[in-house]
């Protein structure tokens, strides 16, 4: 694991990005994580680290996947992402935020998106 990516730095500052691209406020992103509001404060303002081995870390890395494949289908066009996010999309039968966010099922629209690339 030397990919950068995969430092505790990166990732969370990863995570950070991801989510303020996207829109996100960050009791959404601690929702994504498991995170309790404290503790996204505390990595939002760099006093704390995503820790490898963890559930954070794992949904971390989903989410980093996630914001990619999302940037890559896109084109980079952020305001098509946001839309694409909040937006009902038929093969899911919801909108990827609410499955997302609501539902803790990322895994699944990562799943979905891979499939589409």
């Amino acid at each position: 694991m030397n990919d950068p990516l995969f430092s505790p730095e990166k990732l969370s500052q990863s995570v950070v990005q991801a989510g303020d691209l996207l829109g996100l406020v960050r009791a959404e992103v601690a929702r994504i994580l498991g995170f309790k509001c404290e503790s996204i404060s505390a990595l939002y303002n760099g006093r704390l680290l995503l820790e490898e081995g963890t559930k954070a870390w794992r949904e971390a890395v989903l989410f980093v996947r996630f914001y990619q494949l999302l940037d890559e289908r896109m084109a980079g066009d952020e305001a098509r992402m946001v839309n694409w996010l909040r937006r009902e999309q038929e093969a899911l039968g919801s909108s990827p935020f609410y499955l997302i966010i609501d539902e803790g099922r990322l895994a699944d629209v990562v799943a979905y998106l891979e499939q589409q690339s």
